[in-house]
């Protein structure tokens, strides 16, 4: 392992002696800041998935230049399961549902109680988790020739069709239900964008890190592929910001009191600095992507991946955290403990796949090729 990797690997190894330490001392407050953290690494390889899928079905330059890093975000799906298992085996602690006495529970909630309940709640995970472990599968297997096979198509649309009933399933119940009380028929749709921007974010920024991007030919004549990566990356942004924004509109122009009080609690108490951080980013986002000259240097284009992998974080922690938080500003410890640990790992594990790619059994078959 190089020194890079070895010190991610200590500092998830350091992080992981805090999260023992806060478990011990408030399971439930440790398991709500480990939560937010589980899901944003989570994020990457279902973005990864919905990107390479979408791109078995159109092709295109773009989708080629980032196929190695979304791969393997695709091959680090199985750690970002096992690292939902601490908060899986004591959800109680975490949804207030699980483990409440349904006659405390308010009368919306337990009109809910034939979907919310915990063998059902079970159920539905592992069938998401396995058809996630069954697309990500398909989707090492495959080669870049393999897209333009006839044929091929009905594969990632049937795929692509999988994965959006999974998301939609995964993140009713691990993220919406945090507030039962919460209704939205649009979430699925922005959970599912901000994994899309994430994961084509890291992958910009993995592949200008060790290509000069600039330089290559992207799509049409006299543009650069920083140019067509940034211009897709911004189109995927504006998807995000407008679903979030119907979101909010609706609910503001409903006057609806359940769903307002989710804005309520994100919006006060401290987090409204957070998300004023987050409509930043977004707004510098929108601004730099406008300018030809800065998606068409190397600079600029990790500039741009960079803010843009910085808001879907922001975003991850403010729709998450805020009502599992609880301890004054001296319980972000286990905030620091629980993304170093989570974050330490993740990275060293992506950083080691991703400079010898080989050691993954299921790209044999794309190594046949090459």
């Amino acid at each position: 392992m190089s020194r890079l990797e070895q010190g991610f690997l200590a500092a998830g190894i350091a992080g992981l002696v805090l999260c023992g330490l806060g478990v011990s001392l408030d399971a439930k407050a440790m398991l709500g800041a480990w939560l937010p953290a589980s899901i944003f690494v989570l994020s990457f390889p279902l973005g990864a998935l919905t990107i390479l899928m979408v791109h078995g079905l159109t092709g295109g330059r773009w989708g080629e230049a980032v196929r190695q890093p979304l791969r393997i975000m695709i091959a680090m799906l199985p750690l970002a399961l096992i690292l939902l298992l601490p908060v899986l085996m004591r959800l109680d602690l975490v949804i207030p549902w699980a483990g409440a006495d349904s006659a405390m529970l308010p009368e919306k909630v337990r009109e809910k109680l034939a979907y919310l309940n915990m063998p059902f709640f079970l159920l539905r995970f592992a069938v998401c988790a396995a058809i996630w472990v069954v697309l990500a599968w398909m989707m090492l297997g495959s080669t870049a020739e393999d897209s333009a096979k006839t044929g091929k198509g009905r594969k990632y649309a049937f795929g692509l069709i999988l994965h959006a009933l999974a998301v939609s399933v995964f993140s009713i119940d691990w993220v919406l239900s945090l507030e039962p009380e919460f209704t939205s028929t649009i979430y699925a749709l922005c959970e599912a964008a901000a994994e899309v921007v994430g994961a084509f974010a890291l992958a910009v920024l993995v592949l200008a890190a060790r290509r000069a991007v600039e330089v290559l030919p992207g799509g049409e004549e006299d543009v650069a592929l920083s140019e067509d990566l940034a211009n897709m990356q911004f189109g995927l942004v504006l998807i995000w910001i407008y679903l979030a924004f119907m979101q909010w509109i609706v609910v503001w122009g409903g006057d609806l009191p359940d769903e307002i009080r989710w804005y309520i609690v994100r919006a006060t108490g401290g987090w409204q600095y957070l998300l004023w951080l987050l409509v930043a980013l977004q707004a510098a986002v929108f601004a730099s992507s406008l300018s030809r000259q800065l998606k068409r240097s190397h600079g600029g284009l990790i500039w741009l991946a960079g803010i843009v992998l910085a808001g879907h974080l922001a975003d991850v922690f403010w729709r998450i955290r805020p009502p599992l938080f609880a301890g004054g500003p001296f319980g972000f410890w286990r905030d620091i403990a629980a993304w170093t640990c989570v974050g330490g790992l993740w990275l060293a594990v992506f950083l080691f796949l991703l400079r010898r790619p080989n050691t993954i059994v299921w790209w044999k078959r794309e190594a046949a090729h090459g």
